[in-house]
């Protein structure tokens, strides 16, 4: 029998820290191998943003991806998933096309995991091996390591599947009902409903003949778009066949619709084109008389001229050259001391003559603003339930992308949604811009609700006020509103010159005056010389 000697000096094995097993599995769960963050690709919107608007950031009929899957909502188009696949696979042969997408599907399942920030219930079912509770979508609950290869298979042929069906016009129980394809558009356009597009163009290269068509693009590209009635054009199309390495469908549809460095930089150089010169300062260079620059910016006071010219066009030359020396010295301290985060909404900028007109654009963040005429063009944009969410996705998008250099300022349409969130905030804002042609307001005659449109646009934007590609116009046009000159002339015309009746009595007026003025100089001239007569 052991003494209690033998117990104590027998050597005992330490037992392992709980702590340390518990991190170290943890750890493992959360390899993402070589890469890091750099890897990841597909990311989700601010909690507080996607709460405060769900309808804007969350499928209402389909999801793809990890994010959204088993919701209850989206339940019901699991089986179409299935009929989807089901018809990829008979139009060859089944059994070997299964095998073969399966085989795909692996060879880039890994690195499908490490595009997704947020790792939900199937990365952890699948790394353990043991069910996903809580999501049913094909009658069973139980849920295996191959549950997030299953949904990469499921999800990629139903992409595939959709945009076939719809680029050879075929018939379809879900995309023939009247919401059904424009909610699936819109759903496969969200930041957070998105699987790799390196997955869909591994699955893309084994359901698809390459005689059929030749890259994946010129299936999808034809049908992405902003609104339903605006297609992309070819020079978008072409724009995304060369941006490179895609992400996912909504970086696709980015590449398409974002210009690049260039044609931003090529746009802002003609924004503001030189006038062209009065017809009369035409007239007399053409009879050999040298014009003086102007002094005023809408009338050319001519000096050194011969025959010498009366003396009240010389007093009017002086006078206004002081007016625009006391303008001079009553104007604020240059811009460059503090930042111009926004500018004045356009019932404002109206008030100080500032007018808006629609262009035919060269992309869609072809807005600019002549100075010299005080004239802010813009290409026309429909304001609607469809258009709403890809908006907001593509600035949620562009915050976590990258510079790569093909495009000087980071973050475009971030930079369109905060101008069109400054110049439209109320319903009047809406109003004007409609009857210039420039807004489509297609929510019907609520126009705080259009308002609500523009201000959401920049919900997710962050932004370098000190430079960006509307920078410039943002300065241009705080500078033209704070012109006491531009306001009054500007009300004048508003005030006196509205109507046609309006200005027939203004020169009714001036006549009048210029009369009286012919009197009473004549009248002078009489008591000054009363023993001259003509």
């Amino acid at each position: 029998m052991a003494t209690e000697s033998e117990f104590v000096t027998a050597p005992s094995t330490p037992e392992a820290d709980s702590l340390k097993i518990v991190v170290e599995q943890r750890l493992l769960l959360h390899d993402d191998g070589e890469g890091g963050s750099r890897s990841t690709t597909i990311f989700r919107v601010p909690a507080h943003v996607r709460d405060a608007n769900k309808e804007l950031y969350e499928p209402r009929l389909v999801s793809v991806g990890p994010y959204y899957r088993g919701r209850a909502a989206l339940r019901a188009m699991e089986q179409h998933k299935w009929r989807y696949l089901r018809e990829l696979l008979r139009e060859r042969r089944p059994r070997t096309l299964l095998a073969r997408c399966v085989e795909a599907v692996r060879d880039v399942e890994h690195r499908a995991r490490c595009c997704y920030v947020e790792r939900t219930d199937i990365f952890d079912a699948a790394a353990k091996g043991g069910p996903l509770g809580g999501e049913v979508d094909d009658g069973q609950s139980r849920r295996g390591p191959d549950d997030f290869g299953e949904m990469l298979l499921l999800d990629g042929c139903f992409v595939l599947r959709f945009f076939i069906k719809w680029h050879n016009e075929e018939e379809d129980d879900i995309c023939d009902v009247g919401w059904g394809l424009p909610l699936l558009h819109s759903d496969l356009l969200l930041l957070e409903n998105q699987i790799p597009f390196f997955v869909l163009e591994a699955l893309f290269r084994l359901v698809v003949p390459e005689d059929e068509t030749s890259h994946l693009h010129s299936l999808i590209l034809p049908h992405l778009r902003l609104s339903p009635s605006t297609e992309l054009s070819a020079t978008e199309m072409e724009r995304a066949a060369q941006a490179g390495e895609i992400r996912h469908l909504l970086h696709l549809l980015y590449e398409a619709v974002v210009p690049t460095a260039e044609e931003i930089a090529l746009v802002a150089a003609d924004a503001s084109p030189p006038r062209p010169a009065p017809r009369c300062v035409e007239k007399l260079r053409q009879m050999g008389i040298r014009v003086n620059k102007a002094v005023s910016e809408r009338f050319a006071f001519m000096r050194g001229m011969a025959p010498q010219l009366p003396r009240w066009i010389v007093t009017a030359s002086w006078f206004s050259k002081c007016r625009v020396r006391i303008g001079r010295k009553a104007a604020p301290e240059p811009e460059t001391t503090t930042r111009t985060v926004v500018v004045p909404p356009v019932t404002l900028l109206r008030k100080a003559g500032v007018r808006f007109e629609k262009k035919a654009p060269a992309h869609m963040l072809d807005v600019t603003f002549d100075a010299a005429a005080g004239v802010v063009r813009m290409p026309r944009l429909e304001v609607d339930h469809a258009s709403w969410p890809l908006l907001v996705n593509l600035v949620a998008f562009e915050q976590t992308v990258r510079d790569d250099g093909r495009r000087r300022h980071g973050k475009p349409v971030s930079c369109y949604a905060a101008l069109v969130g400054s110049l439209v905030r109320t319903g009047k804002d809406v109003e004007h811009l409609q009857k210039r042609g420039i807004v489509d307001n297609l929510l019907g005659t609520d126009d705080d609700a259009a308002a609500k449109f523009f201000q959401q646009l920049g919900d997710c934007a962050s932004l370098e006020y000190e430079d960006h590609i509307f920078a410039a116009m943002f300065a241009d046009l705080n500078r033209y509103y704070r012109s006491s000159w531009r306001r009054h002339k500007a009300e004048f015309l508003r005030d006196h010159c509205s109507s046609p009746w309006a200005v027939l009595a203004l020169v009714v007026a001036g006549c009048a005056f210029c009369f009286a003025l012919f009197k009473f100089s004549t009248t002078i001239y009489g008591f000054a010389h009363p023993y001259c007569h003509c």
